[in-house]
């Protein structure tokens, strides 16, 4: 019985550091993301925890290509900044487009 409690033990805490999301469906034709900063301040950008790019120039954009499923996106200011930081979740189909903005609260 301890041997079994082990293995799941393991298994979970596997899982837990994979940072991979149960519910991506992978595609053929991906879906594009666009990350649009209408700010003048240079965000760190992460999706689902991984940093995609550190501090997007002012009034510019990026795209993401993503597969089906949930995506949590960030936008994290400088500690010390005139913007405040922004999240959303997206959830994405294959081949769709579509838009994360970052704007001046």
């Amino acid at each position: 019985m301890n041997k079994n409690f082990a293995f799941v033990a393991v298994i979970a805490a596997l899982a837990t550091f994979t940072g991979c999301k149960e519910d991506i469906e992978l595609c053929d034709d991906k879906a594009t993301i666009w990350i649009v900063n209408n700010t003048v301040c240079t965000p760190d950008i992460e999706v689902n925890g991984d940093l995609v790019q550190a501090d997007i120039p002012a009034l510019d954009s990026i795209s993401y290509e993503a597969d089906a499923g949930s995506y949590d996106i960030d936008a994290s200011m400088a500690f010390i900044s005139a913007c405040e930081d922004h999240s959303e979740t997206i959830n994405t189909e294959c081949g769709g487009t579509y838009r994360f903005l970052v704007y001046p609260e």
